[in-house]
Parts: structure tokens; sequence; C-alpha cells
């Protein structure tokens, strides 16, 4: 049985994560497939999946936690792991570092993820850090961005995404 990897993305960050995971998995011998969470309308015949959304405002993308409402049913006690893309991740950020080390202690799991957590056997959760370029946060946003210590670039850490992918690997 093969395992599915289902992302949703605002940008193409949470994609690129999703697809490094992929990788690592088919590295492993595994079969997986790789979907848009929008597109996925069952998780019969995967013995695991992997779900991950960009965060806006503190949650998962609409696109995903409408999936994870949609597929509660076929998630009952399935192996999941699950992955938040946004401005701070575990290891590395596009924000100021201090101003990082306090979201990370202050950050809450996405409502998405703790409906997971009532359906699912969800083994790890990982925020990783996204990619953010001038033009994707709006006007007002860009300024604010600025004072919080943002700088524009990819901030993810391809180093612990591999290593999360393996880890996920080693426990399939």
């Amino acid at each position: 049985m093969a395992v599915l990897v289902g992302y949703a993305t605002a940008n193409g960050s949470t994609r690129g994560v999703a697809e490094a995971i992929t990788a690592s998995i088919k590295r492993s011998g595994e079969d997986v497939d790789i979907r848009p969470l929008g597109e996925t309308t069952s998780v019969a015949g995967y013995r695991a999946c992997v779900f991950g959304s960009a965060i806006h405002n503190g949650q998962w993308l609409t696109e995903a936690s409408e999936a994870i409402e949609r597929l509660s049913t076929d998630l009952r006690g399935r192996t999941v792991w699950a992955f938040s893309v946004s401005s701070v991740g575990t290891t590395s950020t596009f924000l100021s570092p201090l101003l990082a080390r306090g979201l990370r202690r202050a950050t809450p799991e996405p409502r998405a993820v703790a409906t997971l957590r009532s359906t699912a056997r969800v083994r790890d959760h990982r925020f990783f850090a996204g990619a953010i370029a001038p033009g994707d946060w709006p006007g007002t946003g860009r300024i604010v961005f600025r004072m919080m210590g943002g700088h524009y670039g990819d901030a993810r850490d391809w180093h612990d995404i591999d290593n999360w992918a393996a880890d996920i690997c080693a426990n399939l």
C-alpha cells in the first residue's frame, strides 16, 4: 500500500516541502502519491498519510481544513504525519530571530491538526518556515513584515525537512 502526501499551498512554498517529503519517501523504497488536498476525495488504499498546509492567520488554508473535515471518517485510526508552513519553522524563519523564538513558544497548533488528532493517529506535527517574495503580503502587511525584522527569500530548512521525512520513513 502506498503513502499519500497531501498539501495545500498559497504561493508554492508548501508544495515544495511536500515534493521534498515525497522524494524522500520514494528514495526509501515506498510507493507514494502526492496531490493537493483540495483534490483528495479518499484515503482508502493508503497505509499512511502526510498532510501539510500553508498557515494564514494562524490556521491551515481553507482547502486543507475542509479536506480534513471531509476525510475525517476515512482517517479514523489511520497513521498520519502533519506539517505546517509559515513564517517561523522549528529551525528557521524569515523573521527576526528574537521574534521567532517567542513565536515558537506561543504558537498553538492549527485547528485542522487538532481535528486530525481527534480522528487519526498523528505521529508528529512539524512547523517549517516557507519562502516569501515582496508581493506575497498586501501593502500594510509588508510594513508589518519589515517591522518584525522580516527578510524576503527562501527560509525553508531543507536539511530539517529531509530529516523529518527520514523519520517518517523509519516509522512506516
